[in-house]
């Protein structure tokens, strides 16, 4: 008998809640489906099985290795809609248990997941950096804040960055330059700019420590 997966469900800041996962495969094969039809350059806004997906990624990559590429996830709620209604059938088990946290939700709000990497500094960084995008989305006025600091920068290299990852569509690069920036990453190989990254830093922790 399988193991039934164990999901820690808290609301971080209003309307944004946060996912915890033993595991990253628990992680990511919970949210692929969900996050691609966000985000992906080619499924964005998209029906797809599970297996066109993983086909794509698969020429993409070389070899299937989302389940160990990716240790962050974030999502607005009306990504959710199309699989209530049914229209990514079927679901796999995964899927329902998350679609089954938030039936009884009022919409908007955002949904983040993470797992338990074992390393205090690491969780602190992806916490951080799924929160940014989870403001970016709920607080309005955070986001014309981040807004007017980046397009104070030149951000052609780490556009070019996000791209070449190939988990980015257009739509979502200034959100992802804005939380790469805040947080930074091991996989960056662009030099982000330091007095950026504080005034990101500065708008970040003003909403970040807002109570419930």
């Amino acid at each position: 008998m399988e193991k039934e997966k164990k999901i820690k469900k808290s609301e971080v800041l209003k309307n944004i809640f946060l996912l915890e996962f033993e595991t990253q495969l628990d992680l990511t094969s919970t949210f692929l489906r969900f996050q691609e039809h966000y985000e992906s350059p080619e499924f964005r806004g998209k029906i797809f099985s599970l297996d066109e997906y993983k086909d794509w990624y698969t020429k993409l990559k070389g070899s299937f290795t989302y389940y160990s590429d990716w240790s962050g996830f974030n999502i607005p709620s009306y990504v959710l809609k199309p699989f209530y209604e049914n229209k990514f059938d079927p679901l796999t088990t995964e899927e329902q248990s998350l679609l089954s946290l938030f039936k009884e939700h009022e919409h908007p709000f955002y949904v983040l997941g993470i797992y338990d990497k074992h390393d205090g500094t690491q969780n602190i960084l992806y916490l951080e950096h799924e929160t940014a995008h989870g403001l970016f989305y709920t607080e309005p006025v955070y986001r014309e804040k981040v807004l007017k600091i980046l397009e104070k920068y030149n951000l052609d290299d780490l556009k070019d960055w996000l791209r070449s990852r190939g988990g980015y569509h257009e739509e979502v690069l200034l959100d992802e330059c804005h939380a790469y920036s805040l947080t930074g990453s091991k996989k960056l190989t662009v030099e982000i700019d330091e007095s950026m990254k504080q005034e990101l830093r500065n708008v970040f922790e003003e909403y970040s420590n807002k109570k419930l």
